[in-house]
């Protein structure tokens, strides 16, 4: 049996199945749909993201338990990738952490792992997820280790008790680690685990599948969002940007940079959509590395370069989902996964993904979620009761599109002229060497 028939057997529930839909009433693509749902939400927030993500770690906690470990994970994946498709990379990591340990702690809770398991499991993928990204972000955003410290210190200097220098900055950081974890992990697995056992047992019942909305657009602006480039080729050249960024903030790349992202901006028939929130995101982390630059000392030249390269990372990124578009992303996540699908669970991802469908569905769920909590008393117990049962009326109801045919993608010359373009951009960096 090749890898794609193992991973459809995998992703397929021995029961409630509607045979028009091919898909479980909780099968794993109708739980990654509401995932990619509550992924997508905990990005949009300007807070509370851990909160509005607990829904999704809920769903992908019941793939895991009901379908295994294999299964739990490729659903995460989609999901993620989905959310990607669907915002683009900006803000990805706040869901990332339940992404990563809400399949294995459906699957503890399946095999009868005590609480303290669960805690231990979610607290050691929680922890090594966050050192990683707080180290990014002391690099890229505080301009290095000593500008973090000398930050830290002007801040801390007339509050009595705090250690100081760089071991002072890194103590302080990690108790905040370490005391974040323990309250998140807590909340996830103490959630999950009555999310879990209080399933609805009929969930969707006679309920009608969700349709997705559909947006009238004109013929003019319907044919000015053709996208012009490949979207392989916007990855690509995304990619090489983002290497000779985070490699050098030397003024001549910062320039060749910014320069080959205006000549692509204005090339690309990009979608207006994800650039107000880009924006949003690279003015208040500009606003961070200011700070760090200024308070740290650095000198004001260096605090801008590192501004700068803050900014241009945000905005490559925005490119990137602008102009490849939702679909266009869709179908290189959907071409990479296939090609790497002996990999697990990569074929379980590609088969979840396959089933996905696009804003549409999700811009219903979330209307849906809107609807089921509107009249429910701002408790903790009722809320999370309505929520519990809007993530199982949503994976019960879900409808699987009908597959669309496989894009047809073509490499022409703009697309070869946007890559090199890229690649000269970035070596600019052998001046600097």
């Amino acid at each position: 049996m090749s890898h794609d028939a193992l991973a459809e057997a995998r992703i397929a529930s021995p029961e409630a199945v509607d045979p028009g839909s091919g898909e479980s009433s909780d099968g794993p693509a109708g739980l990654a749909h509401v995932a990619t749902a509550s992924f997508i939400g905990s990005r949009i927030v300007p807070t509370g993201g851990f909160a509005v993500g607990l829904a999704g770690g809920i769903a992908l906690a019941r793939v895991g338990q009901r379908h295994g470990l294999r299964p739990a994970y490729g659903a995460s994946l989609a999901a993620m990738l989905q959310a990607v498709a669907v915002m683009g990379p900006l803000r990805i990591g706040i869901p990332l952490t339940q992404s990563l340990s809400a399949p294995l702690l459906g699957h503890m809770h399946a095999r009868g792992a005590s609480v303290a398991a669960q805690l231990a499991a979610c607290g050691a993928i929680r922890l090594l997820n966050q050192i990683v990204t707080i180290l990014f972000y002391i690099w890229i955003v505080a301009g290095g280790l000593k500008t973090y410290a000398a930050t830290y210190d002007a801040l801390t200097d007339n509050l009595p008790g705090f250690p100081e220098g760089v071991t002072g900055a890194l103590v302080l950081t990690a108790a905040g680690l370490v005391a974040w974890t323990v309250f998140a992990s807590a909340v996830q697995v103490f959630v999950y685990r009555r999310a879990l056992l209080d399933w609805p047992a009929q969930a969707g019942a006679g309920m009608p599948a969700a349709i997705p909305a559909t947006v009238e657009r004109s013929d003019d602006e319907v044919i000015s969002r053709i996208p012009r480039y490949d979207p392989r080729a916007v990855a690509v050249s995304a990619a090489i940007a983002f290497a000779a960024l985070l490699a050098s903030v030397d003024p001549i790349v910062l320039s060749a940079v910014a320069a080959w992202l205006a000549l692509a901006w204005l090339t690309s028939r990009a979608d207006r959509a994800p650039v107000r929130a880009g924006l949003a995101l690279a003015a208040m982390l500009a606003a961070g590395a200011l700070v760090f630059g200024l308070v740290g000392g650095i000198g004001v030249e260096l605090t801008l370069q590192r501004v700068a390269r803050v900014t241009l990372l945000v905005l490559v990124a925005t490119w990137l989902r602008a102009t490849a578009g939702e679909e266009g992303l869709r179908e290189i996540f959907r071409r990479t996964l296939h090609r790497v699908r002996r990999l697990p669970p990569m074929a379980e991802a590609s088969a979840v993904l396959d089933r996905l469908g696009a804003t549409g569905a999700l811009a219903a769920s979330a209307r849906a979620l809107a609807h089921t909590v509107r009249h429910v008393p701002r408790r903790m117990t009722p809320l999370a009761i309505a929520v519990l049962g809007w993530i199982a009326n949503e994976a019960a109801r879900f409808a699987i599109p009908e597959r669309k045919q496989q894009a047809e993608l073509r490499v022409r010359t703009w697309d070869a002229v946007l890559v090199a373009f890229a690649v000269a951009a970035a070596a600019s960096l052998l001046t600097t060497a």
